[in-house]
């Protein structure tokens, strides 16, 4: 193999890996947003849950359980 072939076959790994590199930060941003829209779900919730049952602590009123994962 020439050196030219060498390199330009290091260059197109390179390449795909940079574009690999994007997709994820593209999947990883998608995933953030949507966990901070399922946040200020759950703070807009937990603020409408304490307004409707003023007299009871936070430590009384019950809590959203998480999912197991599957």
């Amino acid at each position: 193999m020439s050196a030219v072939s060498e390199i330009l076959g290091r260059l197109s790994g390179i390449a795909l890996l940079r574009d690999r590199l994007a997709e994820t930060s593209r999947h990883v941003d998608r995933s953030l947003a949507w966990l901070l829209d399922h946040e200020k779900l759950l703070v807009h919730l937990e603020a409408t849950q304490a307004r409707l049952l003023p007299g009871a602590s936070a430590a009384a009123r019950p809590r959203l359980q998480k999912k197991p994962d599957a």
